[in-house]
């Protein structure tokens, strides 16, 4: 199902760089202290952190499944290392973790991989026309249900801050970027963005592009219409003025658009 970014989910500046966590540390000074139950807690709140970046996410639910195979929630810990297998598919458990742990680990890696992939698929934008929206087409791989939302940070080429509009997450999303941020240009411009796929607490899970390796698309060039006075045919219209009489003077007030009034002061009358 295709999902659009609602108009009412207006541009925004944010923060486009995840942040370190700090209750992470914590909970492994807890688990090395064999305080389990507490260990737990700090972890719950690891997760709700905003904007975990995805190597702590990964540490988060690998410290998870440690302690819920400890504390024997064999349901917890299981999902818990489907998730860290998700964000990192290429981890291996140590040959020194207690058999309790292992035990759950290999559970996790007998599901099969289409079951506990995690990722977006993307195809950059063709060249985009100015004054119009743009829409960022986003396929969400993500069977275990851990994308809230696709977010898509874009910003001119040159401009050090990006802008940021998102979309609720589905199998198939299209993220809007506004007409109003690709303004004209009369010769063109390129549009840097990525997209990023988060969790409830706006953690980062899976990425196309980053912050400092965008992707581009460009906006074409725009034919910028030339002022009334520039124009062939004004000089002609003050020309058929100014022979209606001497000493003419030439008033133009502009109106929306092209629209604008002339009027000829003529010595002698108007």
């Amino acid at each position: 199902m295709a999902v659009l970014a609602l108009p009412d989910l207006a541009a925004a500046q944010v923060g486009a760089e995840c942040r370190a966590n700090p209750h992470l540390s914590r909970a492994k000074d807890e688990y090395e202290r064999l305080e389990f139950d507490r260990a737990a807690r700090t972890l719950q709140r690891a997760i709700e952190y905003s904007r975990n970046c995805k190597w702590d996410l990964a540490e988060i639910y690998r410290l998870k499944g440690f302690v819920d195979s400890v504390n024997s929630e064999r349901e917890r810990c299981q999902r818990a290392f489907e998730i860290l297998l998700a964000l990192d598919p290429s981890y291996t458990m140590p040959g020194n973790v207690p058999p309790k742990i292992r035990s759950c680990f290999e559970d996790a890696l007998q599901v099969a991989p289409a079951r506990r992939t995690l990722a977006i698929r993307h195809q950059p934008p063709q060249t985009a026309l100015p004054n119009a929206p743009v829409g960022v087409d986003v396929r969400v791989i993500d069977p275990l249900r851990l994308v809230d939302k696709v977010q898509v940070f874009f910003r001119r080429e040159g401009v050090d801050v990006y802008t940021a509009v998102m979309a609720r997450a589905d199998d198939e999303v299209s993220v809007v970027i506004p007409a109003l941020a690709l303004g004209p240009d009369p010769d063109g411009y390129a549009v840097e963005y990525f997209v990023r796929a988060v969790d409830r607490w706006e953690g980062t899970l899976a990425e196309a592009g980053s912050p400092r390796e965008p992707l581009r698309f460009r906006v074409a060039e725009a034919k910028l219409s030339k002022p009334v006075y520039e124009r062939w045919w004004f000089w002609t219209l003050v020309g058929v003025g100014v022979a209606g009489g001497v000493g003419t003077a030439v008033a133009v007030t502009s109106g929306s658009g092209d629209d604008f009034t002339l009027r000829f002061d003529v010595a002698g009358g108007r």
